[in-house]
């Protein structure tokens, strides 16, 4: 048997606490606005479901009597085809350490567990936001950011609802599924819309307020996201961030995501478990129409590029 040299840093010179600080991470909302209703569908990275959307069909005059009727005309729809592809991959892994675990009694393969799954909803949200970025049907101030304050913010936000009203994305104020459509802002923006004073904080409890949801605005359910970028040009006082708000409905992004793998493997060096886990997923902004975005740009931020 091999003695275990204290000295040298071995296991009974330490102390670990049952209690876990806790670590602050970044939070995302879009897993909670898009809709996910072809994830049964999706196994394995690489998999794809093909789906349609529907072509609008014409309404003709019927006048069986009159000069030039040919007889009633029959359309050939066959839809738009889009494809929902899980193409994006990530995985975690870590080394939990028999002598500490068993030492201080800390459940960390739970633990770990729960950050694995803040971490991935970090990435998977900056993901989504992306799309919504780059695939908005409407993209307002985009050639030039619009300078937002405090009295300009809800004019902007009731125009991003008009948009999505104009575009047929709303049904008498909710989208096709029956949910008031979703505003996504970072917490500078935030700051602005708790200062105007249409602004309506609702106590919507706790399990909303883990969702990020603040509250309603202009026909907007208001969401909380600090994965959404921000982009710094300029120093000093002079310098401006610019952020982009999305507001979209859950019609808007198909997602699917899947857990495919999460495995444990014995250490053949030391006395622990490695442990990872691979997460695949992908989306695609299936109706255009319901996603609006606004550029927008504030100062006096002071905030890391």
């Amino acid at each position: 048997m091999t003695d275990v040299n204290v000295a040298a840093g071995g296991f009974t010179t330490e102390l670990f606490s049952k209690k876990i600080n806790i670590s602050l991470n970044d939070h995302g909302k879009y897993t909670d606005i898009v809709n996910r209703k072809y994830e049964g569908e999706i196994k394995n990275q690489g998999d794809r479901v093909y789906f349609y959307t529907l072509d609008n069909l014409t309404v003709k005059d019927y006048a069986p009597n009159a000069t030039g009727f040919d007889g009633i005309e029959y359309e050939n729809p066959t839809g738009d085809k889009q494809a929902l592809v899980v193409d994006q991959a990530k995985y975690i892994s870590f080394l939990v350490d028999d002598i500490r675990e068993v030492q201080s009694n800390i459940e960390l393969v739970d633990q770990y567990t729960k950050k694995i799954a803040v971490s991935g909803s970090q990435i998977k949200d900056r993901y989504i936001h992306g799309l919504a970025v780059a695939n908005a049907g409407t993209k307002r101030h985009a050639d030039a950011a619009l300078q937002l304050t405090k009295d300009n913010v809800w004019a902007e936000v009731c125009a991003l609802y008009a948009t999505l009203g104009r575009k047929n994305a709303l049904i008498n104020g909710v989208d096709y599924a029956g949910k008031r459509p979703a505003l996504v802002i970072t917490p500078e923006i935030e700051g602005l819309v708790k200062q105007c004073s249409q602004f309506f904080a609702n106590n919507f409890g706790a399990d909303v307020l883990r969702k990020g949801m603040i509250g309603t605005l202009g026909g907007f359910d208001v969401f909380v996201d600090t994965n959404i970028k921000t982009d710094k040009s300029g120093t000093g006082s002079a310098a401006t961030y610019s952020q982009t708000m999305v507001a979209l409905t859950s019609d808007a992004i198909t997602y699917a995501e899947q857990i495919t793998k999460t495995e444990t493997l014995r250490d053949i060096r030391q006395f622990g478990d490695y442990v990872r886990c691979l997460m695949v997923y992908g989306g695609t902004v299936a109706n255009p129409d319901c996603v609006v975005t606004s550029k927008v740009t504030m100062s006096g931020l002071n905030l890391a590029a």
